[in-house]
């Protein structure tokens, strides 16, 4: 049984933060897949990244999960280390939601695909929710939590804005979800999620959800691995179970703006009039020169969404 101490983070502290009005600068980033082991040139260009973000004027950074390349909390205690170097690492200037990578891994080799479905098997799911919840402990102070034994889903207030962050984890299944790519937002998840857009002290902010998994129509090609035997698996399995029922309730509630990631590329895309933003290909990106972020400027009037190119080398 997961076990989190939620109890300091509660409505009440919520309702505590600034209300003050004015612009919000919001920087968004996804799929760091950071590991010191394999992938130590993205522990360079996240620390580039954030650089540049913040000489462009970024208040707040958000990270829309696989922050670890093989659920290593090694590599969680990169990221935190970026960001105090930044002073970066409190609730107000930092948000985090999980990834697939983050409780299930990846592969780096052809042995490792074939390895992987039974050690998804022995993977403890809600452990390394915790695991992952504990890591970042601070950048959840203050938050809304629905549910008092789970992280997910919260939400954050910043001056005229709510981030709502979605675990959209599936747990692993041979036939659901065969390499642990798969997502799924529960029945109870959309209950507890349904009580934060009632909440009259949220009614009106500017609603950013913030969750893993994209909403792209079927057949779109997405790929997450940078080893090609992987790509074509997970281009039959990287898909969002439920996913019209999740963006019915969006629209019912009136989200301004959804921000994920978990495709390697950089993409805005809109369904039923909703707003999509994907920076999965932040620091992996499928196409090379397409390296980049989103940049979101927020007022009480609107939001406006920059792609914004940098250089990796």
């Amino acid at each position: 049984m997961i076990i989190l101490n939620l109890s300091c983070l509660n409505m009440k502290n919520i309702f505590s933060s600034t209300k003050t009005p004015g612009f919000m600068k919001i920087a968004h980033f996804s799929d760091l897949h950071l590991c010191s082991k394999y992938k130590r040139e993205n522990i360079s260009r996240t620390k580039k990244i954030i650089k540049h973000a913040l000489d462009l004027g970024a208040e707040h950074f958000v990270f829309s999960g696989d922050i670890s390349d093989n659920a290593h909390q090694n590599d969680f205690l990169i990221l935190r280390k970026i960001l105090e170097t930044y002073n970066l690492f409190k609730a107000d200037k930092a948000t985090v939601v999980i990834g697939n990578h983050d409780i299930f891994g990846g592969v780096q080799t052809g042995q490792d695909v074939i390895k992987f479905p039974s050690k998804c098997v022995k993977t403890d799911y809600k452990g390394k929710v915790q695991i992952f919840f504990e890591n970042f402990a601070e950048l959840f102070e203050n938050a809304f939590f629905p549910n008092d034994n789970n992280p997910f889903p919260f939400a954050k207030v910043l001056q005229d804005v709510v981030l709502i962050g979605i675990n959209s984890i599936d747990q692993y299944s041979k036939i659901k979800n065969p390499f642990a790519s798969n997502g799924h937002v529960t029945k109870m998840q959309r209950k507890n999620l349904q009580s934060i857009f009632d909440a009259e002290s949220f009614s009106d902010k500017v609603k950013i959800a913030v969750i893993h998994h994209h909403f792209f129509k079927d057949g779109n090609s997405t790929a997450s691995s940078e080893n090609g035997l992987w790509n074509k698996i997970e281009s039959f399995t990287m898909k969002l179970r439920g996913k019209k029922k999740l963006i019915k309730l969006f629209d019912e509630n009136k989200i301004n703006l959804v921000l994920h990631g978990h495709s390697h590329e950089v993409a805005e895309y809109e369904r039923k009039g909703i707003r999509f933003v994907n920076a999965g290909g932040s620091i992996e990106n499928l196409i090379e020169e397409n390296q980049g972020y989103y940049f979101i400027n927020i007022d009480r009037k609107k939001t406006k969404v920059k792609f914004q190119k940098y250089e990796t080398i």
